[in-house]
């Protein structure tokens, strides 16, 4: 098919030549016929042989012919030449190469087209190196983005397979970002993160001052996205190098950022993994380095942890749960068990907290504590805890309904707080759900409550209305304005295990919480009681109810309800004893 043009071209030139061969040779016959008046037909001495007149005639065209065979020919491959050269200059562009010349040294309309396919070329490659911009680069700092790092990545660890040295990956994350873009504006935070560039690539240049490396230095530092940024160190000699590289990194962020007048301190945690001696692939080093950030995290923030194996197995063991929950919920693996309240002085059960439980097909029976903050990390938690609530209001249904002895109280965890959408999730199923009496309470910790505090005011306002009961959970353990706590709607304070535990050294802050609840006209719950001497302190302190494995241990719906019935039993013959005497008379 290449060749297709050229010989159809050729082909119609000689059809043509042959055909203007034929006119040229019958006008020349007809010519001398006539000047002559001779007729090759109709000659007196007849020719015989090969010099008969078809002869003659056949002779004089294939002599004409060949010469303009020749002509046609050349004429053809000069026509072509200039098609030839294009087509050649036009397949050895490429977008990797170095840029190709189309143009022609002519004047003619094959020069035209050739200026034509140049602008096409360059619209092509400046479109290309956009097109790579968007796929590589983040728009906003001009670093490589999450496949651009995965790209550089894969490159170095070949180079450093090749020259057989280590690579460090630093994966960093800036500790709460967010509320820098919620209460500045997203402008601000855009203007932080390039100064953080900023700050990082010197730090990487020093770094790497002192080495030859084949590739530019802008290229070992990413923006993977959002407030996330990574670094690639090649040619590590010691580990000691990267602790210190990551040590700087932290106080680099420490110092302040000056925009707008606004000065902003960031804290940042840090993954590290090495290879070889982590991970052999770009894949695995992205990873480890990711899973030891986490744990960074989770160890208080504002630090940098190397990865280490036992680190895969606790993520791997987050994904399960995670994964987990939702069949969970649809497969009735979950259950709630009741852990009762009761009065310090009459020793009655006024209500219970519930807690949830999972009984895992492959794990056996797991506590909150082992699975609740790992589904905390993600969304899921908006969905537990609407199923929290329809469950534990279905169940509060069951119980006898006698006075204040069949309250039930619901954690609301912190993560909901701090995310508007299961926020709202979890205020629909509140709303949906009677809660006659302020029989449900809703616990909330010290903490989220005040984290926020703007925010979550006309949302506990709105449950109040709703007839729920609000109560703070851990109370103590936070730092709460007074100021903020009398404008909170809420019912009582709950005082955290920790204090109970160490009751002797506690008792001054105990104290003091139970002065200001009593100023503030609040109810207190001491949770974590297990021993006698623990009851009696505390009620000579004040507290009105408490809560622990004293009374009892958390219990079904079927054992709360009947240890209801029996404590409403009790009461009401001790009130027949009571008024027997009386009747009597």
């Amino acid at each position: 098919m290449a060749r297709s043009l050229p010989l159809r071209i050729g082909l119609m030139v000689t059809l043509l030549s042959a055909g203007l061969t034929a006119i040229m040779l019958s006008i020349t016959l007809y010519v001398i016929s006539v000047v002559y008046d001779l007729s090759l037909f109709e000659l007196k001495t007849p020719i015989d042989g090969p010099f008969s007149a078809v002869g003659l005639l056949a002779t004089a065209f294939v002599i004409l012919l060949l010469p303009t065979l020749l002509l046609s020919r050349f004429l053809t491959k000069r026509l072509l030449k200039p098609l030839h050269q294009l087509t050649a200059k036009t397949r050895s562009y490429s977008f990797e190469g170095n840029p190709v010349s189309i143009e022609l040294d002519s004047n003619d309309e094959f020069s035209e087209l050739g200026k034509a396919l140049q602008d096409m070329q360059e619209h092509l490659s400046d479109s290309h190196h956009q097109m790579e911009l968007m796929a590589y680069r983040d728009p906003l700092t001009g670093l490589p983005n999450r496949s651009g790092l995965f790209q550089e990545l894969r490159k170095l660890i070949l180079w450093a397979r090749k020259h057989e040295s280590r690579i460090a990956l630093l994966y960093i994350d800036l500790d709460h970002f967010k509320q820098v873009n919620d209460s500045s504006g997203h402008e601000q935070g855009d203007q932080i993160l390039k100064d953080v560039t900023q700050r990082l690539l010197k730090l990487v240049n020093q770094q790497i001052s002192h080495r030859e490396l084949p590739f530019p230095e802008d290229l070992l530092l990413s923006r993977p996205g959002g407030d996330e940024f990574a670094i690639m160190l090649p040619e590590i000699q010691r580990v000691e190098e990267v602790e210190q590289l990551s040590q700087l990194i932290i106080e680099a962020m420490r110092q302040p950022f000056s925009i707008d007048d606004k000065y902003f301190s960031l804290t940042c945690s840090i993954g590290i993994t090495l290879y070889p001696d982590d991970a052999n692939s770009a894949e695995r080093m992205l990873k480890h380095a990711d899973i030891a950030m986490y744990e960074s995290k989770k160890s208080g923030r504002n630090r940098a942890s190397y990865f280490l194996p036992a680190m895969h197995r606790q993520v791997e063991e987050r994904v399960v749960i995670q994964q987990g929950i939702s069949s969970a919920i649809a497969e009735n693996q979950l259950h709630i068990e009741y852990q009762p309240i009761v009065s310090l002085k009459s020793k009655k059960i006024i209500g219970a907290e519930a807690l949830i439980r999972w009984h895992h097909p492959k794990r056996g029976r797991l506590g909150p504590e082992t699975f609740i903050p790992i589904i905390e990390e993600s969304d899921q938690i908006g969905a537990l805890t609407v199923w929290i609530i329809e469950t534990v209001a279905a169940e509060l249904k069951t119980l006898p309904s006698l006075g204040d002895t069949s309250k039930l109280s619901i954690n609301i965890s912190s993560a909901i707080l701090n995310k508007p959408e299961l926020t709202r999730l979890v205020d629909e199923a509140l709303q949906k759900v009677e809660a006659p009496n302020q029989r449900i309470c809703l616990e909330i910790t010290e903490t989220s409550l005040m984290k926020d505090i703007d925010n979550t005011l006309p949302l506990l306002n709105q449950w109040k209305e709703a007839g729920y009961s609000i109560w703070i959970d851990d109370f103590g353990t936070g730092y709460s304005s007074l100021s903020y706590l009398a404008r909170l709607p809420i019912d009582g304070v709950k005082i955290d295990r920790s204090f109970i535990r160490d009751l002797n050294n506690s008792k001054p802050v105990i104290e003091t919480i139970l002065a200001l609840a009593k100023t503030m006209n609040l109810l207190t719950v001491s949770e974590g009681i297990e021993e006698t001497y623990q009851q009696q302190e505390l009620t000579n302190l004040g507290c009105g109810f408490g809560q622990g494995y004293l009374y009892s241990e958390p219990l079904r719906i079927n054992a709360l309800r009947e240890k209801l019935e029996q404590q409403a039993k009790r009461e009401a013959h001790q009130l027949l004893q009571f008024k027997l005497p009386k009747d009597r008379n």
